[in-house]
């Protein structure tokens, strides 16, 4: 069975994780624009970026990190579904139903894309960090060879 696993080594793990906070995150903050754009509460939108950013900053840029850890030290090729814990992956599971939650509720369409846009950035945001420790495998660090460190890179 092994052999039909779809695997991939460090950095292509460390890459998709950075996508995956990034590509979600801009996915997130598209619809919640979407949403408040000619609701006349467009104002609010910088009080959502603010609030992400400081989501970002407390919570989230701590756990791409802990995550990039954890991927650099499994080492060899690995499930590319690995890219996330499975506690990590059921926490997602979770927030796609809150989000669906959120949109199937009576709030004001408004008022979910401010959510989004909080959500949506402050994910956008934090994924500079595994974008920067992807960037920091190529500075002359071979990380198949040296993937039981428990050091972060040193040139981040």
């Amino acid at each position: 069975m092994p052999r039909f696993v779809p695997a991939a080594r460090v950095r292509t793990r460390i890459m998709l994780a950075a996508m995956l906070w990034s590509g979600i995150g801009l996915m997130l903050l598209v619809r919640g624009v979407l949403a408040v754009s000619g609701s006349g509460r467009e104002i609010w939108l910088a009080l959502a970026v603010l609030l992400g950013s400081i989501k970002s900053r407390l919570v989230l840029d701590k756990a791409v990190l802990k995550n990039m850890d954890r991927l650099r030290a499994l080492d060899g090729a690995r499930c590319i579904g690995g890219v996330y814990s499975v506690k990590t992956w059921l926490l997602v599971a979770a927030m796609i139903a809150l989000g669906r939650g959120l949109r199937a509720s009576p709030l004001p369409v408004w008022l979910v894309g401010l959510v989004y846009v909080t959500v949506g950035w402050g994910l956008f945001w934090s994924s500079r960090q595994g974008w920067r420790y992807w960037h920091g495998l190529d500075r002359g660090r071979n990380i198949e060879a040296d993937s039981g460190s428990d050091e972060r890179n040193p040139t981040l």
